[in-house]
């Protein structure tokens, strides 16, 4: 039961975010933190997940702001503050599988757009709806054990 109220849980986020990410161009920090803090709550509430596991789905999310500030934002902090919260509740497998996911998704849309010269190397795109995609991929993966 819990599992399922986690994808519900996640999937609401990620649309959320991506409706947002789409129109706005941003996140909402008070969004965010809201889900973030009752993603974190649910999860030690309701999981038994070691200090050493909660890391490495938080190094993700940590490494996306590194590469924020490094690239000047190329990569954005919202992107990178969605990745944090999604760390609070999902496993560093499935979280680094929806990344992969995402980008390979941008990619492909990045190069359609680029030999359709519908874009340029300056033209942006929102990654959360890619990053959504690539979350569902992995929940159709999933096998049952741990999210």
């Amino acid at each position: 039961m819990w599992e399922m109220v986690k994808v519900v849980g996640v999937f609401f986020f990620l649309i959320l975010c991506s409706l947002q990410d789409i129109k706005e161009k941003s996140l909402s920090v008070k969004m965010l933190i809201l889900f973030g803090a009752a993603f974190f709550v649910m999860s030690l509430a309701l999981e038994g997940f070691s200090c050493e596991r909660r890391l490495a789905a938080l190094a993700p999310g940590m490494t996306a702001f590194v590469l924020a500030f490094l690239t000047r934002q190329q990569i954005g902090y919202g992107d990178a503050a969605c990745l944090v919260v999604l760390g609070t509740i999902v496993s560093a497998d499935v979280l680094v599988g929806a990344i992969a996911g995402g980008l390979l998704l941008v990619s492909v849309c990045s190069i359609v757009l680029l030999v359709r010269k519908r874009a340029d190397r300056r033209t942006t795109l929102p990654f959360v709806p890619f990053l959504t995609a690539g979350m569902l991929w992995q929940i159709a993966l999933w096998k049952g054990e741990g999210l």
